[in-house]
């Protein structure tokens, strides 16, 4: 069996499994819109409701894990959030471009 400090890590790790595809969908969402009234931009708007309370999970876990509330911070957002974000934003962008110019 699992003690709480285990249990809290394979949470933390399916979290951040949840975190990295809704990024991921996101990024694409941003890069590749759609049409003004496509079904997208709802589940993008549900999607941003669902990661926020993700991340608040996330960072309450880290809480509960002893880490210092800056640190959980950083290493949450600065961490992995906001590279992950980025590096699909540029993914996304090079693959729109590279079907455009085909």
């Amino acid at each position: 069996m699992l003690d709480p400090h285990q249990k809290q890590i394979v949470l933390l790790m399916c979290l951040n499994g949840i975190l990295f595809l809704g990024l991921n969908f996101v990024a694409n969402f941003v890069v590749n819109p759609g049409s003004k009234r496509s079904k997208k931009v709802g589940y993008a708007l549900i999607l941003s409701v669902i990661l926020a309370y993700t991340g608040l999970t996330e960072y309450k876990t880290l809480l509960a894990l002893e880490f210092h509330p800056k640190t959980a911070r950083n290493l949450l957002f600065g961490g992995f959030v906001l590279p992950v974000l980025s590096l699909s934003l540029v993914y996304y962008r090079i693959k729109k471009n590279r079907i455009q110019s085909k």
